[in-house]
């Protein structure tokens, strides 16, 4: 199995979820940046725990704001700085 660039960001797409804050904490906490992106970062009460997460691992979490239904909304995330490592896709559309 190829081993991942550790320098290099990893984009999880549907930060404010469940699954997706899960895997944000994991990687941070394995020392991996980690770029999220949400719906509005903003809503501070949805985000609240990605706050709390870039307080505790402070400059290796970037917010992004993106929409799945808006074509090219994630292209930012994904490009900026270099571009990520691989991107691990949890969001979901909100209808």
């Amino acid at each position: 199995m190829k081993e991942i660039d550790r320098s290099k960001p990893v984009l999880v797409t549907g930060g404010g979820g469940y699954i997706a804050s899960w895997i944000i904490q994991y990687l941070l906490e394995d020392g991996i940046s980690v770029r999220a992106t949400v719906r509005d970062k903003s809503d501070s009460k949805k985000i609240s725990h990605l706050l709390r997460l870039s307080e505790r691992f402070p400059g290796k979490l970037e917010l992004y704001e993106a929409d799945l239904l808006k074509e090219g909304s994630f292209l930012n995330a994904i490009q900026e700085k270099g571009g990520v490592e691989l991107i691990l896709h949890t969001a979901s559309p909100f209808l």
